[in-house]
């Protein structure tokens, strides 16, 4: 149902459809297509730390997208990383900004926010991305509409992080089930944002 609003939406030129170019640059500059489609996971974690560089790449990458996805936010959790505390942060993009929550965001934290699941652990970069209510509704008026507009960009913004990741020798993991109340708590997040997806980022083992 959902999709069929979107397609009716869209035939009648109502919200049109961005050219989401955050993506479209990953992949027409200089990636190997074969490589960047193929699934890197991992199941294990290298025991060294991630330059501070990779961050900055990826936070690029976030900014770069949350400024066309206006209806989304994220939030950043980082352990291992050269020059940076680990803790968690709350990306801002207008203006760009990275806020530092004070909650604790160790390991056992964001393996509670993914459901326990064992990929938590080690150095690497969690990102979490989710919907900004207030934005949505102004964007798309019907909650339901924004719902799903929502998923849709979240696992955009997701695969644009998943190359950026990839050109910079990362594995990655990917999951939607995230225990919201957790992840709100760690990023003291306000009543009108929803984390819908989690995605961690790390040098394989």
């Amino acid at each position: 149902m959902f999709l069929k609003k979107l397609e009716i939406d869209y035939s009648q030129g109502r919200h049109d459809f961005q050219s989401h170019r955050y993506l479209l640059d990953k992949l027409v500059s200089g990636y190997n297509l074969k490589h960047a489609i193929s699934r890197r996971s991992f199941t294990s974690v290298a025991e060294h730390e991630l330059p501070a560089s990779v961050l900055d790449a990826l936070l690029r990458c976030l900014y770069q997208a949350l400024a066309q996805e206006t209806h989304l936010f994220a939030g950043v959790v980082t352990h291992g990383v050269q020059g940076w505390a680990d803790a968690a942060w709350l990306l801002d993009h207008t203006p760009r900004a990275l806020k530092r929550s004070d909650r604790a965001s160790d390991t056992e934290v964001v393996a509670k926010i993914i459901q326990g699941q064992e990929w938590a652990r080690g150095k690497g970069i969690t990102v979490l991305l989710g919907i900004n209510w207030q934005f949505a509704i102004d964007a798309f008026v019907e909650p339901d509409i924004a719902y799903a507009r929502a998923l849709l960009d979240v696992g955009r913004v997701g695969h644009a992080l998943l190359l950026e990741g990839q050109h910079h020798g990362l594995a990655s993991r990917m999951t939607p089930a995230v225990h919201e109340e957790t992840a709100s708590q760690m990023l003291r997040l306000s009543e009108e944002r929803d984390v819908l997806y989690a995605i961690r980022l790390v040098f394989p083992g």
